[in-house]
């Protein structure tokens, strides 16, 4: 189990390096990428390549501004339109599964316009 572990480990930091802490930027108040967004992504299918048949969640994030259900839906929808797009760079589909979690998880203040887009965020989990 501690050798399973310890693989999922290197192969989580191969993902975060390919992040390297920048933010998948999306449309405000859509779900649709921007264009910084698609070039992150595109690292990123590379990235995932790299750490073979594993399995990776990726999660949606919004702040804190408006409904908290609509927040929930959008983090989703977001996470979903990441999905799509990285199968549409040949990354298997089964290997990929989504997860909303809306405003939930702040990493940063929500009271100030850098700390929201900081939570305006998706992550990758290998699992």
């Amino acid at each position: 189990m501690n050798a399973q572990l310890s693989v999922n480990q290197a192969e989580q930091q191969i993902i975060d390096e390919a992040l390297k802490n920048r933010i998948i930027e999306f449309e405000s108040g859509s779900a649709v990428l921007a264009a910084s967004g698609t070039q992150i992504l595109d690292e990123m299918a590379v990235a995932l390549n790299k750490v073979g048949g594993k399995k990776v969640k990726i999660i949606g994030h919004t702040d804190s501004s408006g409904d908290a259900a609509k927040n929930l839906v959008l983090s989703k929808e977001r996470a979903v339109a990441v999905k799509n797009y990285l199968i549409n760079k040949s990354i298997a589909a089964e290997r990929l599964s989504v997860e909303g979690l809306g405003s939930n998880k702040p990493v940063a203040d929500n009271a100030t316009a850098d700390g929201r887009k900081k939570n305006r965020r998706i992550e990758f989990d290998v699992i």
